[in-house]
């Protein structure tokens, strides 16, 4: 079964120690432009670990080309912290004087009490301003002075990959477009980005097992992305990898591929080489990603009802509320007991705000504990408008001649 399934399964210790001494290691553009905006200790943290890995470096064209392209961008935006940081402190400032000097006004209080409030309240504030304007002046000008970027070069050098050869950009196009319609990971949840950009996790991911397959090596990839075209949740806890992308990754190359988000790959090879962990490094990139995630959040789960749930036939309702206007919008349920197969799937959407667009409606299992709903609008360019959504689904592990569930419009 191990040989049949090898990606149902998690490496032992000695597959782990081939993989980290022998394969090869790649990032994502986002765990590279994160090095501008974490703390120096966590950004040396993570090149550090970069630097020991015993196997070898290696970063996918794609990832390089979106890094160069967002690089100025991202360095710029990270210095605006400071300003915001500033003004928020300078808000505080001012509702403290405000709310005193009101004080200050009202005759049953004594005017000394509201200076000895302000005198009292004022100087720790003062004193985050002068902090703010110090980190602000000790912090790196990357436009002028780019350590990040020379040590990157340093690590990189030689180990780049190619592009795409271009009898093969037509039929690699074709395929990210095919996947970005129907839903598979990874890169799906990126439709609403403009050009090609839509399709850059998967044209990084077809690069990575080319490059496993072609090597004939193991690789481990280490990402700072946390949505569910990557990773599997149930219940909205993290699980591991989408099997879909392990299973794939082991077919097309014939190679592990390890995914790793930054701060447990921070953790992992902290303990390989026998290292306390920087708790702190951690701590920043969990709060990092946590922000991301919170700008990035579009679909909130309100509840599953469930009207009859067996191993063999499930069906209920999965309610949905969208939080901002999206292009299109991915839901997950779970089945409680845990079915016998990976079932048929049908689903409908019954409620929806009342501007709703017709929509086209995917299901899709892939495993017996857990299941997607993906909504898109039959017509490219609207959008899908905040509000709930409730979809009535129906799970099946015992009807041989169910409709096909691909995909249902309303």
């Amino acid at each position: 079964m191990k040989k049949e399934f090898s990606w149902y399964f998690k490496p032992n210790k000695e597959e782990l120690d081939e993989i980290w001494g022998k394969g090869l290691l790649t990032v994502d553009a986002n765990l590279l432009l994160d090095l501008y905006r974490y703390h120096e200790d966590t950004r040396e943290s993570i090149l550090s670990s970069l630097e020991k890995f015993e196997g070898t470096l290696w970063l996918s064209r794609q990832a390089s080309e979106e890094f160069f392209r967002n690089r100025n961008k991202v360095i710029v935006s990270a210095s605006k912290t400071f300003k915001e940081a500033k003004d928020e402190v300078e808000k505080l400032h001012s509702t403290i004087e405000s709310a005193v000097n009101q004080l200050k006004g009202n005759r049953l209080i004594p005017e000394d009490l509201a200076e000895e409030m302000l005198n009292s309240i004022l100087p720790p504030v003062t004193a985050a301003k002068e902090k703010i304007e110090g980190l602000k002046m000790a912090h790196p000008d990357f436009l002028k002075d780019d350590s990040v970027l020379t040590k990157l070069t340093d690590l990189f050098e030689s180990s780049i990959g190619d592009s795409f050869r271009d009898e093969e950009k037509e039929g690699v196009m074709e395929e990210a477009k095919r996947r970005q319609i129907n839903n598979i990971p990874p890169g799906y949840l990126d439709s609403e980005k403009d050009g090609d950009r839509p399709y850059g996790d998967y044209f990084m991911w077809r690069q990575i097992l080319d490059k496993a397959k072609n090597e004939g090596k193991p690789v481990i990839l280490v990402t700072s992305e946390r949505k569910e075209d990557w990773w599997e949740k149930i219940s909205g806890k993290t699980i591991g990898p989408r099997m879909e992308l392990m299973k794939e990754a082991a077919e097309h190359s014939g190679q592990r591929v390890l995914i790793y988000q930054t701060d447990r790959f921070l953790e992992y090879s902290s303990s390989r080489k026998g290292e306390d962990v920087n708790a702190k490094a951690v701590e920043e990139i969990r709060a990092v990603d946590i922000l991301r995630a919170e700008k990035q959040l579009a679909v909130e789960l309100l509840g599953q009802e469930v009207d009859m749930s067996t191993s063999t036939y499930s069906s209920g309702r999965l309610v949905l509320r969208i939080l901002r206007p999206v292009a299109n919008f991915t839901g997950s349920g779970h089945f409680d007991p845990v079915m016998d197969c990976a079932p048929e799937l049908t689903a409908d959407l019954v409620s929806s705000p009342k501007d709703t667009p017709n929509c086209i409606i995917k299901v899709g299992t892939g495993t017996n504990h857990d299941f997607n709903v993906h909504v898109r609008p039959s017509e490219k360019g609207d959008m899908l408008p905040v509000g709930e959504y409730i979809f009535e689904y129906i799970a099946d592990c015992g009807s041989e001649n169910a409709d096909d569930p691909d995909s249902t419009e309303i």
